[in-house]
């Protein structure tokens, strides 16, 4: 059989301790292929040949470039991979960085940073992550990871399994990507150190008051072997203090208003944004990252490895700026909001004049009766996050015989993280020194928005006029969620004597992944909306029934030397200044010895209801059969298999049952309801995944691989959470009150399945390092989850039992007369079949330009393209767009990345990097909510430069998104304004000392 022809300088890496494959394929999800090399070890003639090859040591990103196009070369799937000197190089601060110069891989930016990944047009949540091998779980609910948690000097490899076969861990539609620690023992050197220190500024948030100018990044590594090679140990830790800085403009979606009945001739039907924010965001990201991996090979036939990782990451984030709501209320017939000046574009509102109260008649807060139809607050949130993540993993092989082998493999995997969600709000009175301040109606706004462009927001009063500003809110929500996974693996390997097969591998795996999620409130106050609505003063009557103040919360006055006068800096600036405070101080002066501390409780029972236990449970098992064959006189290697999982999967929660016949259940202030059961609910299925991976050798350069495999992607934890409960509200744009019924979520809810086909043409350069890659995809995707929005539902009809009205809810609260509610909006989960197909082309090109003459011969380009055509279309959820057809979220038709380096007598490092996506839909977050927009296509700029002033120190620079590309949204045209945010450009410095 022929054999593999690789370049001198690809076999002195391999041989120079970068082996590629150098564990069993059944062991890790994420391994290439070891065949050739075993049988290269096998064999006479190859091993004079590599006596005869000189080793050379390349590193930089050359050398990086070199070991991820062996890892796909030899490997049985279809697989890219980034290696180490490129994941550890700045700027890629984590490890999405990194894998955004993949083939179809892109990344989604939060607070500026990569963190989710989106691979072959589908979003995190399609993707499938771990770590050595081992099931990873994301700090939050969703099965998408964050990878923005890891940092990227402590990962040796990662790799992105576009294809799937039976000994993989089952999980991924889009992609199984893996990240792997290092083994000490697999380095030439018994002991190695290895220590950075990097800076970096960011020149918006030098104008952040929140955050600081400069950040840091220290790193430690240590690996060395003992006991004649047969103990190992790799310790790192990665220490990062990052300013982090947003400029955002957030314009609320846009909903169906009839204008007609509040303005002659006045559309009947038009599009209006509620309201916007104007605002940035500061704060800090702190990580603290450890490593640890242990190896025992006592003997050449047993082998030992525990590894550990650990992560704890917060983001600290401040959003302080203006609130505007209520821009809506113009429709509404007898408001006091006057609107002057209306600018119309595509039937939608994009600006005007508005006036709260133009006569100066209406009652304002906090006397009785008042209302605000237009509410501009200046908020101070904070929305810190605080998240650690652990994973550790025990496992043994035992080579039982020459020819059969067994892995036992425990692992964990948890991620916790507690998001405040606190918030302060600030607002205009006419006098803060009154003995009731009074809310000053006096406000004028005019506003213009301007598409994808910055907005003209103007007011006529002065938000940092201390002598009329005050705090009239506090409260807080805070969302604590807790993941985990277990798993035990038990692998076989047997090697065969047969002109076919080379070996077979069978197996099972046994896993149980758990989700919780607590919720919590604390409000001082009445209810959030009387509070930043200045609504302070709770009326009733006297004996005799005289109005008289029975509560009152009043707001807190500011002056100069709790609050500062800030601006918005950067490209939104020009927008109107406002205050900013420390949120604390203000509350430990304005509420002193009141308790903080959010609770839940039936008064608000919803933060009872969505407390929620998800439970997985997840039995496979797998028979695979590893190919090594000719066929018509080509060489053919890759595998068959068959995967069975055993899916069990329940919830345990709050369900609606009407008052008095649930279960006695005390919230955090003892108070009892028995209007609730606590229900556990689920269910089980079964699926069988075929799989098929061939490679055919064309020539000693050029390979094909095809590949087929049914694969599946489980719904999210928080999407498979019992629910049913009913609500009783006013629906305001209906004029009437009706009963709701949430089951947006559901235990019964399926994994997506889809069948996938790969073909990959592979063309390897033998003069030079490189390669030329050109591959087509196509998924048959055979159900998706989704969702369903019924109004006026007829639950009688449907069989379904509505629970007696609660008491609070019978009567109208300011006519006190009895409500007739009417059948309102049913949201539920469901699975939807046959959703159609995704498909796609991949080009791929990397080459060094060795060749060249003198100083040109340590050129090098890496360049890739994707693009995805996708027949699934789903209901739009974009306002404006009534249930039209839409594209999934995520998708991108369009993914380019492109990557020019430079090496020089391993002195001098030089790397250009750009990356585009194309326009895709996802979700903007705004008041507190997700509303569904399409987000404008981007292009991302990085560089870096690095020297080695010996062969032990290296200083390094570089620059992370240079033209400080803004991240755009709107609301299916162009015209109605989503989110605008500038992130600024951020300068990396630092050394790099290792021996």
């Amino acid at each position: 059989m022929k054999n593999f022809n690789l370049s001198a300088l690809s076999i002195a890496l391999m041989i120079g301790g970068i082996q590629l494959a150098a564990v069993p394929s059944f062991a890790y999800a994420a391994e290439a292929e070891v065949e050739a090399s075993k049988e290269a070890e096998s064999s006479s003639k190859k091993e004079s040949d590599k006596k005869a090859v000189e080793v050379i040591e390349v590193t930089g990103f050359r050398g990086s470039v070199i070991k991820s196009l062996n890892t796909k070369r030899f490997s049985d799937t279809v697989v890219d991979a980034i290696s180490a000197d490129d994941i550890g190089g700045l700027p890629d601060v984590s490890i999405a960085d990194s894998l955004t110069r993949l083939p179809g891989v892109t990344s989604v930016r939060i607070d500026g940073q990569s963190s989710e990944l989106n691979v072959r047009g589908l979003s995190g949540g399609f993707v499938f992550s771990t770590l050595n091998g081992r099931e990873m779980v994301s700090t939050s609910g969703g099965r998408a990871v964050q990878f923005d948690i890891f940092p990227s000097e402590l990962v040796s490899q990662a790799q992105v399994y576009k294809s799937q076969k039976a000994s993989l861990i089952e999980g991924g539609i889009a992609a199984t990507i893996n990240l792997e620690t290092a083994n000490a023992l697999d380095n030439d050197e018994d002991h190695s150190f290895r220590a950075s220190l990097h800076g970096n500024y960011n020149e918006a948030a030098a104008d952040n008051e929140d955050s600081d100018d400069f950040g840091r990044r220290l790193t430690l590594s240590y690996q060395g072997k003992y006991f004649d090679e047969t103990v190992g140990v790799a310790l790192g830790w990665a220490n990062m203090f990052q300013p982090t800085v947003s400029s955002r403009f957030v314009n609320y979606q846009f909903d169906k208003r009839d204008l007609s009945g509040a303005y002659d001739a006045a559309p009947e039907e038009i599009l209006i944004s509620s309201g916007f924010e104007i605002n940035e965001r500061g704060g800090e990201d702190k990580r603290d990252a450890f490593v640890l991996a242990l190896n025992y090979e006592p003997r050449d036939d047993l082998r030992f490895q525990l590894d550990s990782f650990y992560s704890k990451f917060d983001s600290e984030k401040w959003d302080r700026g203006l609130r505007v709501s209520g821009i809506n209320n113009v429709a509404v017939a007898g408001s006091t909001l006057l609107l002057d000046n209306p600018l119309m574009s595509n039937g939608a509102l994009v600006g005007g004049t508005l006036y709260r109260d133009r006569d100066g008649t209406a009652a304002a807060p906090p006397y009785p009766g008042s209302s605000r139809d237009l509410n501009v607050q200046t908020q101070a949130d904070d929305n810190t996050t605080e998240s650690e993540m652990l994973s550790f993993g025990l496992k043994g092989e035992w080579d039982i015989t020459d020819d059969l082998m067994m892995v036992v493999d425990f692992s964990h995997s948890e991620g916790n993280e507690t998001y405040k969600d606190q918030v302060m709000r600030m607002a205009y009175f006419e006098d803060s020194s009154a003995e009731y301040p009074v809310i000053d109606d006096n406000i004028v706004l005019d506003y213009q928005l301007n598409g994808l462009n910055n907005p003209n927001i103007a007011f006529n009063q002065d938000f940092t006029d201390t002598a009329h500003m005050m705090v009239t809110s506090a409260e807080s929500y805070p969302h604590v969620e807790e993941n985990s996974s277990d798993a035990i693996r038990v692998d076989f390997a047997y090697q065969l004597e047969s002109d076919i097969f080379s070996s077979v591998e069978f197996g099972a795996r046994a896993s149980q992944r758990d989700y919780e999620l607590s919720r919590g409130r604390f409000l001082y106050g009445t209810t959030d909306y009387n509070m930043r609505n200045g609504q302070y003063l709770t009326y009733g009557t006297d004996a005799e029934g005289n109005t008289i103040i029975v509560d009152n919360f009043a707001p807190y006055a500011l002056n100069d030397s709790n609050s500062t006068v800030t601006s918005i800096g950067g490209d939104l600036s020009g927008m109107p200044n406002f205050l900013s405070v420390n949120n604390n101080a203000i509350l430990d002066a304005w509420i002193p010895g009141v308790d903080r501390t959010p609770v839940r409780t039936w008064a608000h029972d919803w933060t009872m209801t969505q407390g929620n236990l998800v439970e997985e449970d997840v039995l496979a098992a797998y028979l695979q059969v590893n190919i090594d064959t000719e066929l018509f006189g080509l060489p053919v290697t890759g595998n068959v298999g068959v995967r069975y999982v055993n899916s069990e999967q329940s919830s345990t929660g709050l369900v609606s049952v009407g008052a008095g016949n649930g279960d006695d259940i005390a919230d955090d202030l003892g108070v009892i309801n028995s209007n609730w059961q606590r229900k556990k609910v689920g269910g089980s299925y079964s699926d069988i995944l075929p799989s098929l991976n061939l490679n055919f050798k064309l020539t000693d350069d050029d390979q094909l691989r095809f590949a087929y495999a049914k694969v599946m992607s489980r719904p999210d934890m928080p999407t498979m959470a019992n629910s049913g409960n009913f609500d009783w509200v006013e629906d305001k744009d209906e004029g009437r009150y009706q009963i709701n019924l949430n089951s947006s979520t559901s235990p019964f809810l399926r994994p997506f399945y889809a069948n996938q086909f790969d073909l990959s043409f592979e063309h390897y350069f033998s003069e030079t390092d490189g390669a030329f890659v050109f591959a087509v995809w196509y998924k048959d995707i055979e159900n998706m989850v989704g969702d369903a929005e019924d109004k006026d539902f007829d639950y009688e009809a449907a069989g379904i039992e509505v629970p007696p009205t609660p008491e609070n809810k019978l009567y109208d609260p300011i006519t006190g007369e009895l409500i007739d509610y009417a059948n309102g909006t049913y949201w539920h989960a469901e699975n939807n079949a046959d959703a159609g197909y995704m498909r796609g082309i991949e080009i791929g090109y990397t080459q060094t330009f060795s060749f060249l003459p003198g100083l040109l011969s340590g050129l090098g380009a890496n360049v890739n393209f994707s693009y995805t055509d996708s027949e699934i279309q789903v209901e739009s959820k974009v306002p404006g767009e009534d249930g039209a057809p839409s594209p999934i979220e995520g998708l991108s038709p369009r993914v380019v990345s492109a990557t020019l380096f430079y090496d020089w007598e391993e002195k001098l490092s030089l790397r250009f990097s750009g990356r585009y996506r194309s326009a895709y839909l996802s979700q903007q977050i705004a008041i507190g909510a997700d509303q569904s927009a399409y987000f404008q296509e981007e292009t991302i700029f990085s560089a870096q430069a690095s020297y080695n002033f010996t062969d032990n120190l290296q200083a390094v620079v570089s620059a992370d998104n240079i033209t400080d590309e803004p991240n755009i949204s709107y609301f299916g045209d162009t015209a109605r304004t989503g989110t605008i945010q500038y992130f600024g450009r951020t300068i990396y410095f630092g050394v790099n000392y290792s021996f």
